[in-house]
């Protein structure tokens, strides 16, 4: 078995999948590209240049839960390397990453520090809205909650606090205790299946950590255009992740207190009008 897999989910990821190709290709023999409905020839003409990049094309867009475990099953590595296309290692970042995963036998997940194009740190852990006071208040104050919570952490620790998960942009998963857990949710379409799965790998006994030798850019949002709806996906897996974690019942409480923070402060009207759609056991199911 291999020691390493690349695994990389693209959507209408276009120049953005061709620089981390061009980054990875020298780093692992085996890299699988799982492509989720770019316009038809775009993802299959970029692979095409790389000798070990192996494309899968579902046909349409699963999310990106689906997307990735099809991508790890595809594969042979003892270590698996999800990356967003729109991410890519700085020099030595994957030996290095590796080499810190090797030295921990009970190491289930490890993430790299992640850096914006032009060098600025981003976090590289995140801690989600786990009850309906603290959703409702991330809604009504994003960027005051954002950076409370980046002043407290400031650059991530090698030990993540238990509430707290790894980003999905550059995680390297160790394929035994991935597949231990069931992979991703795929209940999940589009964020929130990084934390789900950091939180059980914890349950099932296996340790999470950053690696802070390795250095990773993220440029984010490189594969999404529709920010309605994203917007919309985003409420959806919070919402997914307190129903998994509370209860359905804790799940509708903060529907209800979302709702009324996004109408309070007028914004986000698409998400607002999805939130008033119905109740949180029949959004979750849509």
């Amino acid at each position: 078995m291999a020691p390493l897999s690349i695994v990389i989910v693209a959507y209408q990821s276009g120049e953005f999948l061709r620089r981390c190709l061009a980054a990875v290709a020298d780093r692992a023999r085996e890299i699988v590209v799982v492509d989720n409905g770019s316009p038809v020839g775009e993802t299959e003409a970029l692979c095409a240049a790389f000798t070990n990049v192996r494309l899968i094309s579902p046909g349409r867009n699963e999310g990106f839960a689906r997307a990735a475990n099809t991508g790890v099953a595809a594969c042979s590595g003892r270590w698996v390397l999800l990356l967003n296309p729109d991410a890519w290692p700085e020099n030595g970042a994957i030996d290095r990453l590796l080499h810190f995963a090797e030295e921990e036998p009970r190491l289930g997940a490890a993430g790299p520090l992640l850096f914006d194009a032009s060098g600025r740190a981003q976090r590289s852990t995140i801690r989600p809205p786990s009850s309906a006071w603290s959703l409702a208040l991330w809604a009504a104050f994003p960027r005051s909650v954002s950076r409370a919570y980046g002043a407290l952490r400031g650059r991530a620790p090698r030990a993540p606090r238990p509430a707290e998960f790894l980003q999905g942009s550059a995680l390297l998963l160790r394929r035994d205790a991935f597949e231990g857990v069931g992979g991703f949710d795929e209940s999940f379409f589009m964020y929130g299946e990084d934390a789900d799965l950091c939180a059980r790998l914890r349950e099932d006994g296996w340790a999470v950590a950053v690696c802070s030798d390795a250095r990773f850019v993220h440029v984010g949002g490189g594969s999404t255009s529709d920010g309605e709806r994203m917007a919309v996906e985003l409420l959806r897996s919070w919402l997914r992740l307190i129903a998994k974690r509370r209860g359905l019942g804790q799940a509708e409480r903060a529907r209800r207190w979302l709702l009324t923070a996004l109408r309070l402060r007028r914004r986000e009207p698409a998400a607002a009008a999805w939130l008033a759609s119905g109740h949180a056991a029949e959004l979750l199911d849509k």
